[in-house]
Parts: structure tokens; sequence; C-alpha cells
């Protein structure tokens, strides 16, 4: 549900202007309406600031090991981030610096060590010692035969070869010339090894002041965030009467009232109060159960409805929970999620973390019940086992794709139905009579689409017969309240079509559950068949087993989880909500010092 708000404005006197900005940033529960977008020069530096710690903090958490503790420093954070920033620069310039040196070993290796001394000897005798590199194709013998030829080195299908000439009489070999660099080979591997070792000084250095840096940095980005928030505050203020008067608005929920009537009778605010207004665009706060809100996360990836819209995530929540089963479609599959999600909790104690793994949890039990309803264990077929065999619902893939279109068929109509709510609510009943009769007329159409198929009409397709004439008067005589009959016909026949083909659109959608079940059950059976084909193998055919269907089924378990959350997601953001008129983005309430 979203949460009934309150506006409040504040008439404030100027000299008690930032401390009731202290007193709301301390109560954490007003959203401050912003006036302007307007940065100051503090600001900008400001943000510059907290931009520079969430980096650092991101940087040094690359260095965190299993045996990382935290080492006592004089250094404060401003400190102790230079000396980072520093340390950072230094190891740019060395590993620049260690690249050149390892292109220059790898260029001069393999022509060994030369006498440089020697090498300006030649020089003083008039002598010259050309070096050629080229393929073992492009070489010609003769060329020993015509020049003081001698082969360094062969590699791969390299020649390195050293021709002996005078200074004045240039060789013309048709080959890469090689110029030796002005330092040795000895000398580069020893300064190569010299700033490998300054390297891993600097990645020390990281390592062991990691934890401490990252606790000292997040301190201080807490205190930058609140100073940031509240200077950005003092700007939202109004001034009146020759400034000598700041007005300020926010908004709080309702039930939180109490605690901001409290704070008002301890000063000499004045101020004035009143329900939100849906045209004041007021910030939304949804509040639900347990279990609804770990779905929120899916949710807040498309968009916050508008404040007098309906929050959708108590209806769409068990569709999301039974489509990510259908699309998993293992029981086994459930149960390996739930204690990944149990494993991997005790080690990540971050709220958001925590919340994450809390949905993939109940998504691994929504997989386990669909897995149990399709009698697939680690794609064993459960129908199999005498004692279970009779409580599988689901008989064969026939019944999964037409399971699959009853889902959907259930969730657009629950779709149209809360858009019928809506429409009376918002706009009065008679706005939401032609949506109740496309909700009415697509139920009747389906019921006698399926009797007809089930070859028993009976009386119940006389009874459905009523349901299409009723949704038929409903949609072409009330789509235009207010409107001649003749201007609402006409708009019902372009209603009509778009009934036709909208929901046979948005219905064939739902047909990705079935192939998404049916293709992962598939690979989960070629993964047995082929690890059990392994198992044969003497001695070592148990352990190839093993080793397959844990590889095997990791996989499988990585492409359907992938599938079960992206498509379910996409059927509740454009089937959906579409189907229930859903809108938005509304704006998200950020009390006033609860910077998260």
């Amino acid at each position: 549900m979203i949460e009934k708000m309150r506006k409040y404005t504040f008439l404030i006197h100027h000299s008690d202007y930032e401390d009731f900005l202290a007193a709301l940033q301390k109560l954490g529960m007003v959203h401050i309406v912003k006036n302007t977008a307007e940065k100051t020069d503090k600001l900008e530096e400001t943000q510059k600031e907290i931009e520079a710690y969430t980096e650092a903090i991101t940087f040094m958490r690359k260095y965190i090991t299993p045996q990382s503790t935290k080492k006592t420093t004089t250094l404060h954070a401003l400190q102790l981030r230079q000396e980072i920033d520093k340390a950072h620069l230094e190891r740019e310039r060395l590993t620049l610096q260690s690249n050149v040196l390892a292109k220059e070993i790898a260029e001069l290796s393999p022509w060994g060590e030369f006498d440089y001394d020697l090498y300006k000897k030649l020089a003083d005798y008039g002598l010259q010692l050309s070096l050629f590199i080229c393929s073992k194709y492009n070489f010609k013998p003769e060329w020993q035969q015509q020049y003081a030829l001698r082969i360094i080195n062969e590699v791969g299908h390299q020649i390195y070869f050293a021709v002996l000439h005078e200074i004045d009489e240039p060789c013309q070999i048709e080959a890469e010339s090689f110029k030796l660099p002005p330092t040795a080979l000895a000398e580069l591997k020893k300064e190569e090894a010299e700033v490998l070792e300054s390297l891993k000084e600097i990645d020390t250095f990281y390592k062991e002041n990691a934890l401490t840096a990252i606790e000292l940095f997040t301190d201080e980005l807490k205190r930058l965030s609140h100073l940031y928030e509240y200077e950005e505050a003092t700007l939202q203020g109004i001034k009146e009467a020759d400034n000598q008067v700041i007005i300020l608005q926010g908004w709080i929920p309702q039930r939180q009232e109490d605690n901001l009537l409290q704070l008002l009778q301890q000063s000499e605010v004045v101020y004035l109060a009143e329900d939100a207004k849906a045209e004041d665009n007021p910030p939304v706060l949804l509040r639900n159960n347990w279990f609804v809100r770990n779905f929120e996360i899916i949710g807040d990836m498309f968009m916050l409805p508008y404040y007098n819209e309906l929050d959708m995530t108590p209806f769409f929540a068990p569709f999301y929970l039974m489509f990510f089963g259908f699309c998993d479609g293992d029981a086994g599959y459930g149960v390996i999620m739930i204690l990944l999600g149990w494993l991997i909790k005790k080690k990540y104690k971050s709220p958001g973390v925590q919340r994450f793994l809390t949905l993939i949890q109940i998504l691994g039990a929504g997989t386990i019940v669909m897995g149990f309803v399709m009698g697939s264990f680690l794609a064993y077929d459960l129908k199999n086992i005498p004692f279970l065999n009779p409580y599988i619902p689901i008989r064969n893939t026939g019944q999964i794709f037409n399971f699959a279109l009853l889902l959907g068929v259930i969730q657009i109509v629950t779709g149209k139905l809360i858009n019928v709510y809506k429409r009376m609510k918002q706009s009065g009943i008679v706005h939401g009579i032609s949506t109740l009769g496309i909700t009415i007329f697509v139920v009747s159409l389906a019921i006698a689409g399926s009797t007809l198929l089930g070859a028993k009409p009976g009386r119940i397709l006389n009874y459905t017969s009523y349901g299409i004439y009723l949704g038929l008067v409903m949609i072409f005589f009330f789509n235009l309240p207010g409107k001649n009959i003749f201007l609402n016909f006409a708009n019902g026949l372009w209603i009509m079509y778009g009934v036709f083909t909208g929901f046979l659109g948005d219905l064939l959608s739902y047909i990705r559950l079935f192939a998404l079940s049916v293709s992962g059950g598939i690979l989960g059976i070629v993964i047995n068949d082929m690890a059990h084909q392994f198992s044969a193998i003497p001695i070592i055919g148990p352990v190839i087993f093993l080793l397959f269907m844990i590889g095997g089924h990791s996989l499988n378990i990585a492409l359907s989880g992938l599938g079960a959350f992206i498509h379910p997601m996409r059927l509740t953001f454009v089937e959906f909500f579409n189907n229930s008129g859903f809108s938005g983005p509304g704006l998200r309430y950020q009390p006033f010092g609860k910077i998260k």
C-alpha cells in the first residue's frame, strides 16, 4: 500500500532557519520540497569530496583478503586518502614503466647479452654490426656467402642474425633491421625486478590499510553526505517579507506525524498542515507486509506509482512467484537456491544484499512447489516414484502449455479488474463500466471457448452467452460517459478491435513460461543421461558422474534462473501493468536526514 502523506508549510524567522533545519535533519522523517536545483560552490566542492571518497572505498575493497586486519593509524581520513592517491599515481607510473621494460626485454631477449664496449670498438675500426630479423621462408642461404653473417637465434618462424660490414658499405639485405637499445638486457631485467618490487610494496601498503581506510572513509562519507544534504536544504526555503521570513515545505507520513508535532511544539515555528493532494505530486512510500516487501525490489526496477495510484506490489508478487517457479520448474533447483541464499547470507551482512537473498530464497520456495506440481527434481521424473505419482497434477507438456495460458488469463483479468476499481474510485462508477464490460466479455469468451473445446457445452455455454452480450452492451454504450450513443458505439468498435488484437497478443506472451519450463527440463534430462553414460566408465566413472552432474546442473540453474528472473518481470511490467492501467513514475520519499 501507499502511505498517506501530510503536507507541512513552515514559516521560519531567518535567524532560526539553520537551527530548525538541524532539528529536522535529526528527526529524519520530513521529505523537503525542492524549489531549486541551484548548487553553491561549497555544495559542488562537497560533492567532489563525496565522489572522491566513494571511489577510494570502491578501490580499496579490491585489496581486502581473508587475512586482512584493521591497522591502527594516526592519520585522518583526508591524510590517508592523500597517501593512497599518491601511491595510486606512483603505481600507475610504475605499471607503465614495467610494461615498457617488459616490451624491451621481449624484443632484446632473442639476441642475448651484447658487449656494448666491443660494439663501440668495432666502430673505431670502421666496422659496424647490423642486426636483422626475417622469417625462415624469406631467409636466403646465399647471404651467408655474400656477407660476414652469423645466425644469433631462431625463435618460432623467425631468424635473428647479425652481419659485420664496413660502415661506408651498408648491408643490402631484404630483412627487418633491429637497433640495439642503449641499455643491456641484464640491466633491463634488473630494472624490471626493481619496478616489480616497488609495485609489490605498494600493493602491500594497500592490503595493510584496506580495512582501516574503508572504515575511516565510510565515516567521512557519512559526515560529508549529511553536510551536503543540510547545505542543499538551506537553499530550498523561499524568502519573504524582506528576507525576514523563510517558507519551507515538506511531506511526512501520517503515521509519523506525531513525532513532527512534538518537535514543532518545542519550537516557535509557525506551520500549516493539510492532507496530500495528487496534484501536488506527494512523495511515495510503500508499506507492505514481510512477504510483499521483498518483491518491492522488482517494482523498483521499473518505477514507483503516482501517489493516487495503487501499489501494484501486492498484486504482482504472487504471480511473479508462480511464474519464476514455473520457468525454473524443478524442485531440486529450488532447494539449491534456498541453501545458497542461506550460505551467502552468513557472509554478506549488508541490508540490501540480505534483502535480495531473502527474495531468492522465497523464489526458491516457489520453485520447489511448482517443481513438484510438474513432477521434476533435478530433472528426474517424480511420477516414476509410486507413492508420489498420484499427487503430481501435471502429467505432460500439453498440460504445461494449458497451465501457462491459464495463468496468463488469470493475471490479465486481475489487471483488468484492478483497472476497473481505479477508474471507478478516481473518476466515478460510470467511468469503469466499459472496462468492466471488457473483463466480463473476455472471461465469458474464454469460458465459452474452453467449453466448446471440451466438446461438452451443456448449460455453461448458455450462461456464458449472457456474459458475452452483457459485456458488449457495457463496451458499446458506456465507453464515453456523457457523450451521445453514436459516439459511444463508434468508439466501441475501436475498443473491440483492441480487445481482440491486444488480449490475444498479451495472452500469447505467456507461452514464454511454457517454453522456458520445457527447455530447462529437457536440458536437465540431457545432463542426467550424459552423466549416467559417464558413470559406466570403470573406476573413475562415479567421480565423473558426480562432477558432470554438479557442473551441468549448476549451468542449467544459472541459465534457467536468469530466464526465470527476466521473463516474468517482462510479463509484469508490460502485460500486467498495461492491463491494470498503471501510471507513474511517482516521486520517491526521501526523508531529510536519512541518506541511503
